[in-house]
């Protein structure tokens, strides 16, 4: 092996251990807008931001939710689910994986409260958070046409 492959590989080796993200969160799952899950730079630029909500305000916030639910005689209720919604990547950051990073941060912190799903709606043609979904093993529950309700069993 090279010089220049042995710095390429110790560099690599670094950039694994070292945290460059930070997560901050704010409110509280059960408020009326939900936990707001921030992730930044560590010199505090913020990159990203989407919010999780309890079952119960999520119903009351999102019409789009309680369309699905009233639909259905539906497995997900306040003890077992949550609504994360409001994913944004700042324009800079998208495509580089940001959005994965923010999703996988709130998992944990949604497994971490003892639920059991993570749900979401996403418009039929942004193909672009379908893709994340899909690639984070959502599933499809029910779809209008405009709009799918996926889930991920957590």
């Amino acid at each position: 092996m090279n010089l220049v492959e042995n710095i390429n590989r110790i560099k690599s080796l670094m950039f694994e251990q070292v945290e460059y993200y930070q997560i901050k969160t704010f409110d509280d799952i059960n408020s009326r807008l939900g936990l707001r899950v921030c992730i930044k730079l560590p010199y505090g630029e913020h990159v990203g931001k989407t919010n999780i909500i309890d079952f119960e305000n999520g119903l009351s916030l999102s019409p789009n939710l309680t369309s699905f639910i009233n639909n259905k005689n539906d497995i997900f209720n306040q003890d077992n689910c949550v609504y994360q919604y409001g994913l944004e990547i700042e324009e800079p950051y998208r495509g580089q994986g940001w959005g994965e990073k923010l999703k996988n941060e709130c998992h944990k912190i949604i497994k971490d409260m003892g639920y059991k799903y993570a749900t979401n709606i996403v418009r039929c043609d942004n193909h672009a958070s379908l893709g994340l979904m899909k690639k984070l093993g959502y599933n499809l529950h029910q779809s209008n046409g405009e709009r799918d309700f996926l889930y991920l069993e957590i």
